[in-house]
């Protein structure tokens, strides 16, 4: 999207105060992504989001460089076991990155030689083991990513998370999986406070933002809004959407009688179809 890619929006994320999740299969080593937060800012928060390596060393090694590099939470991805079937990057013709830029994270890591998108193969045996060896084997907070059912919340605050990420990989992974918001508040009332629940998938306007905090999140990701300022000014672009989100939340919450996030809660959300009070 922009030749300066995630150093360019890991400055914008340190710079506007919000929290960047840095991936497995990115073209910039997360060492570098958090050298580049530091730039804009001392104290920068930034994640990892970890896939599960079918070599259980290799995700541990992952791990390791994660915290090393000064990262502050791993995001571990459990519902991708195996590539989803993207229709619309097969009809395109898009199978693997473009020749140079290769997935920097894997590089000198056993069995797993940097490359593309090949290299970075997803564990189709992922289980609640993997979660704990994970979570004893990092001095970080492990927070679980791809959580729909609440069952799955409980289980994973019982394995040692720190944080439940409601998330249905954009709609990208498994075709008519439910939206995300909609799973939403259910996990909220199976966490049940024990831990953050984050949510993402759909945010594209403050007032989003609004409605999963009222439904339960604590937080929400921004992914193709981001692309989209990144794409458009780089740096610059991303810093100017972070922000606009940021303006319209804070206008909603206004309109909403609300001063604080905590002001925003469920009998504000109405859907279609359901009585209105």
């Amino acid at each position: 999207m922009h030749p300066d890619g995630e150093r360019a929006t890991a400055r914008a994320a340190a710079a506007e105060g919000a929290v960047l999740v840095t991936g497995t299969a990115a073209t910039t080593a997360v060492a570098d992504v958090v050298a580049a937060a530091r730039e804009a800012a001392p104290d920068p928060a930034v994640w990892f989001q970890l896939s599960p390596h079918p070599r259980r060393e290799v995700t541990a090694a992952l791990a390791r460089r994660a915290a090393d590099a000064g990262c502050t939470a791993l995001v571990v991805t459990v519902d991708s076991p195996v590539f989803g079937r993207h229709t619309r990057d097969l009809r395109n013709g898009f199978t693997d990155l473009p020749p140079g830029y290769t997935a920097e994270n894997m590089r000198d890591l056993p069995g797993a030689p940097p490359g593309g998108l090949t290299d970075v193969p997803m564990s189709p045996e992922v289980s609640w083991q993997d979660l704990d060896e994970i979570v004893r084997g990092t001095p970080l907070p492990v927070l679980v990513k791809g959580v729909l059912h609440p069952a799955d919340a409980r289980l994973a605050v019982e394995h040692g998370a720190a944080g439940v990420l409601v998330s249905n990989h954009g709609g990208r992974q498994c075709d008519t999986v439910p939206a995300a918001l909609d799973c939403l508040p259910a996990v909220a009332d199976a966490v049940a406070g024990r831990v953050p629940v984050l949510m993402d998938g759909g945010v594209r306007r403050g007032a989003d933002i609004a409605v999963a905090l009222a439904l339960g999140a604590r937080a929400v990701g921004v992914g193709r809004p981001v692309v989209w300022g990144l794409a458009a000014a780089g740096e610059s672009g991303v810093r100017r959407v972070l922000a606009l989100l940021r303006d319209e939340y804070d206008h909603t919450l206004a309109l909403c009688g609300g001063r604080r996030n905590a002001d925003l809660t469920r009998d504000m959300v109405v859907r279609r179809g359901e009585p209105r009070w």
